[in-house]
């Protein structure tokens, strides 16, 4: 008795299986991307708010010498 050829779906899961094993890094590739996105905004924001008080700092001392 010859045996039935699996079912065409199942191979077709199988093949699917075995290309996203082989593909896994590309499925990581957006979280490390979105990573770097998510660290290089937190440096950009640092350094704006130091700019923003640095000229807080000047405003307010412009105000103290044209009070005077």
């Amino acid at each position: 008795m010859k045996r039935k050829p699996d079912i065409p779906w199942l191979k077709h899961l199988r093949d699917i299986e075995k290309h996203l094993e082989i593909n896994e890094k590309w499925f990581q590739y957006p979280e490390k991307k979105m990573h770097k996105v998510e660290n290089d905004m937190t440096k950009w924001n640092t350094d704006f708010l130091k700019g923003i008080d640095q000229i807080e700092k000047a405003i307010k001392e412009l105000e103290k010498k044209m009070e005077e």
